[in-house]
């Protein structure tokens, strides 16, 4: 590993084995480990951080390669904060540091934080026991938010049986799945024997004077939601950021990691905070989405623009993107958002905005591949060019949206929301809109399908099923097999009717703002497209019934 520089550091009874990187002269980033791991669990995190950071971290007493104490006292936390103060007074000793803890690591810095001697504190997966003693003490008032927790963390009392955890941990293959060595394991059983009765059932919290971020694990089996609230009425500021990983994220996902550790320190020397560091600090009132980036294709009009002015009300910085500029630049100034021109259907553009948008305003938390055209008329009708723009437009410009911009939501692990338009069309059959309905139905089938895959990654996924809605796509819709003259007739007559239905594009907005909330898959909005919905479900054959009729009906109005 590169510039590793190793040193040893004496600390009462014990010797301690310390690692460094980076430029000695740099900001300090001080990294402690877990249980039942040793510093090597930080590599991936420190060789990031050490492009710009001093980067220090130690191996916990008997563990790796620092000396074991003599009996179980010697694990006590007073013990491990002399270690932790021994350190970093050996590293640089003449201003204060960033500390980071995970797990146990994290557990034994809570004591330790002065803002004397820290800079910042980064905590991942691992809460105050004092703070945690006085909230289980307080069971009465929340008896089940600490029955949960007490059963997520069955392994405290296991631990405190004589000899069988040391028996256990014998066995190989549970060693190599927790990354263990037999000594960091058995040896850091005594970490719970020695602290856990008296501070959990004594322990008095303090108010920490210095800031603080803590790192929820959203895959964490341990450490549940409600143990990191319980930091709320002790840190006066605090940032709470969530990750979508696991319990061992230092390992797993060691760029993300490093990225929340490098923004905090940078913050809390002076620099601006990032949009999601903004929207991160707790107990701060703020709008629903406030913090957040949203990106809109089809932004111009319609559904696209209403969704755009609803999720800019709710606090979100907006992207208008649509073919027209003009339109887009109209919905982004009633926004107070930025306007950008594409063509769905160009992937290589599609991909070079993606680019463009990562490097200039960041990872979008929101994307709503919206943009779409009509296409009526029969199958027989409709002709191998309207087929393709259609498919071209409606199909791929949601997949080419998605391709563009999904990796870097995944990549960057802090969740995010997938909007997709899809329409009632895309489930209930009409004999005027086979090639429209097709690729409506294809993208709802998408939707279904990246819920699963994108799910494990904190990324909701939401499909947008409008039935009649009055906007300009009725205006602009082609009509196979009509002639120009009798196509714009069409146009104007499908227009006016849907004018006459009276279900406007912000109540379409309204439904994927909640839809986004409440983190829904499918969702029809209109009651005609509820209604098909249950239809298609229970009543295929009458709903395609129904789909038939109504074809014939509007058909007549349009005529009338």
């Amino acid at each position: 590993m590169s510039g590793l520089r190793r040193l040893w550091v004496e600390s009462g009874e014990v010797r301690l084995a310390v690692l460094e990187q980076g430029d000695p002269q740099a900001t300090t980033v001080l990294l402690v480990h877990g249980y039942p791991d040793n510093s090597t669990v930080w590599d991936g995190v420190a060789e990031r951080l050490a492009d710009r950071f001093h980067v220090v971290r130690y191996d916990v007493r008997g563990h790796g390669g620092s000396e074991a104490p003599a009996s179980r006292d010697g694990y006590r936390i007073e013990a491990l904060n002399a270690d932790l103060r021994a350190v970093k007074d050996a590293v640089k000793p003449a201003e204060p540091v960033h500390l980071v803890g995970h797990d146990w690591g994290s557990i034994q810095c809570w004591p330790a934080l002065d803002q004397r001697l820290f800079r910042s504190y980064t905590s991942i997966s691992g809460p105050d026991l004092d703070q945690i003693g006085a909230w289980m003490r307080g069971w009465p008032r929340r008896p089940g938010k600490v029955a949960r927790q007490v059963a997520h963390s069955w392994y405290i009392g296991a631990f405190q049986v004589p000899v069988i955890p040391e028996l256990i941990w014998r066995i190989p293959w549970l060693r190599r799945k927790f990354h263990a060595t037999y000594r960091d394991a058995s040896n850091g059983v005594q970490l719970y024997r020695a602290n856990m009765g008296g501070r959990l059932t004594n322990g008095g919290p303090r108010t920490i004077d210095l800031p603080v971020q803590q790192v929820a694990l959203t895959q964490d089996p341990y450490v549940t939601k409600p143990l990191l609230e319980v930091a709320e009425p002790w840190c006066p500021t605090l940032w709470r950021r969530e990750l979508a990983a696991g319990h061992w994220a230092p390992r797993t996902d060691p760029a993300a990691v490093a990225r929340l550790i490098g923004e905090f320190a940078d913050h809390v020397d002076g620099a601006p905070p990032t949009r999601e560091l903004r929207r991160a600090r707790v107990g701060v009132r703020r709008e629903e989405m406030a913090g957040q980036l949203a990106l809109v294709t089809g932004a111009g009009s319609g559904i696209g623009r209403e969704t755009a002015l609803a999720l800019s009300a709710a606090g979100a910085e907006v992207l208008c993107v649509d073919i027209d500029f003009d339109a887009a630049e109209r919905t982004a100034e009633e926004a107070g958002g930025l306007a950008f021109q594409l063509d769905v259907a160009d992937g290589t553009a599609t991909h070079k905005l993606a680019e463009h948008i990562a490097t200039e305003h960041g990872v979008p938390d929101l994307v709503m591949a919206n943009a779409g055209i009509g296409v009526s008329g029969s199958f027989l009708d409709t002709s191998e060019e309207d087929w393709r723009r259609v498919l071209d437009v409606n199909l791929w410009g949601v997949i080419h949206t998605l391709r563009a911009f999904l990796p870097r939501m995944v990549e960057r692990k802090e969740g995010g929301h997938v909007v997709i338009t899809s329409s009632a069309a895309g489930y209930v059959p009409s004999p005027a809109l086979p090639a429209y309905s097709t690729t409506k139905a294809g993208v709802l089938m998408l939707a279904q399908c990246l819920a699963g895959e994108l799910a494990p990654h904190g990324i909701g996924v939401s499909a947008i099923c409008p039935g009649f809605v009055h906007t300009n796509i009725t205006a602009t819709t082609r009509f196979a097999g009509a002639g120009p003259d009798e196509e714009k007739k069409l146009q104007q007559r499908a227009f006016a009717l849907y004018g006459k239905r009276g279900y406007g594009p912000e109540k379409v907005a309204a439904a994927v703002v909640a839809a986004v909330r409440e983190n829904r898959l499918v969702v029809p909005v209109t009651p005609e497209a509820r209604i098909g919905a249950i239809g298609a479900r229970f009543a295929p054959a009458t709903t395609r019934a129904i789909g038939r009729w109504m074809d014939t009906r509007v058909a007549r109005e349009a005529d009338s």
